[in-house]
């Protein structure tokens, strides 16, 4: 039996470039070999898009589709063997159920959902009059589908599964996202919580609309004018700091930094993000949708206190504890959680987020246990 891993490119400035490494390693020590289908990029920056780049995903795609039919022409592919797809917003992998089906080759086929033309305000959703056809026949193609969290299951049901074939409901599974907090502290030398925090707070997002950066920009300068000065700053794995799709927002990032000295770092590798994050105080986002919440998660593992929305994913990753939520639109609830939150009475919390980091490091595993019960099933 092969596992046949179809990575997602592994960007630098996304969580794609660790699974790239993290998934076949872990699928080859738990449930055994694995072979890497590479696709052919176009691009290591997103030039066109937000999550991915929307012409280099679609050539890396098509170029791994091509690889994998040449694997059933050549007789590599066999009954029992298990595709993995990183990530299941793949235009044309239902092919790979065509390909085995009529052959006669009886296969496992398991994947991962981010997000697609439902999540609110997703670079996807202009797609959604296809996607409401589309995206449910990619779930059909699969034996598995993992997501990041309970929210992210009740979206997919709620918005493209409700109608249809309660058998397609029973294949999503809340795995959790990928992530290793004891990896992440050890890239930036260790964890220190009594470390100085010269930054007050960190905006960690792409400033894309669904994250609502002039939102966070106005209720910063609210609270500055308000409280007095914080240092802040905004990141990004990109050369320049820009927008697909928020100007507006754009710019008041940018007179936020004019009238109260914001920074802007650029081409943040890995280590660099994480560097900033564990000088920073506090770590916030103010989103309009998130299906599980990475930004957050690598900010708790340094012991930056997240502040985000009582919404979305948010909640559950905090353990429902309100001292890090805030009502969603809301910038009194925003400041006054802030503002506790900048209270140096209330850093032993960071021990406590650094904890419940590691709360998601079992979703390597949880995926594993996944996919040796479709082992069991395709192998009987």
């Amino acid at each position: 039996m092969t596992v046949f891993v179809l990575p997602i490119e592994p960007l630098e400035e996304r969580y794609t470039s660790v699974w790239y490494s993290w998934l076949p390693e872990t699928f080859r020590e738990h449930i055994g070999p694995v072979e890497v289908i590479d696709g052919e990029p176009l691009t290591p920056y997103v030039k066109v898009g937000a999550f991915l780049d929307i012409n280099s995903t679609l050539h890396y795609k098509a170029s791994q589709l091509q690889k994998v039919a040449k694997l059933f022409n050549d007789g590599t592919v066999k009954s029992g063997d298990l595709f993995f797809i990183a990530d299941i917003e793949f235009w044309g992998m239902e092919s790979i159920r065509y390909l085995a089906r009529l052959q006669g080759i009886d296969i496992g086929i398991a994947g991962f959902l981010h997000a697609a033309s439902y999540t609110r305000g997703d670079f996807m959703a202009p797609m959604s009059d296809i996607g409401t056809h589309v995206e449910p026949a990619w779930i059909a193609a699969c034996d598995v589908v993992f997501v990041g969290s309970y929210y992210h299951r009740q979206q997919v049901i709620r918005h493209r599964l409700v109608s249809r074939d309660s058998n397609l409901t029973r294949k999503i599974v809340v795995t959790g996202n990928p992530w290793r907090t004891t990896e992440a502290i050890n890239l930036v030398g260790g964890l220190n919580l009594n470390a100085g925090r010269p930054i007050d707070v960190l905006f960690p997002h792409r400033p894309d609309l669904e994250k609502r950066p002039g939102d966070f920009a106005e209720w910063i300068a609210h609270y500055i004018n308000e409280c007095g000065p914080l240092k802040v700053a905004f990141t990004t794995g990109r050369p320049e700091y820009r927008t697909t799709n928020d100007a507006d927002g754009l710019r008041k990032i940018h007179q936020l930094r004019e009238a109260h000295g914001a920074e802007i770092h650029t081409n943040c590798d890995r280590r660099t993000f994480y560097s900033l994050l564990r000088n920073s105080k506090v770590v916030v986002s103010t989103a309009i949708e998130e299906n599980f919440g990475y930004a957050m998660v690598e900010g708790m593992a340094q012991g930056a206190l997240p502040l985000m929305p009582k919404d979305f994913s948010y909640p559950h990753l905090v353990d429902g504890r309100e001292t890090f939520l805030y009502a969603p639109g809301d910038i009194n609830s925003f400041n006054s959680t802030l503002h506790r939150l900048l209270n140096p009475d209330i850093d032993h919390e960071r021990y406590w987020v650094v904890n419940n980091a590691r709360r998601f490091d079992n979703a390597e595993m949880n995926m594993v246990r996944e996919l040796k019960k479709l082992c069991s099933t395709i192998q009987s």
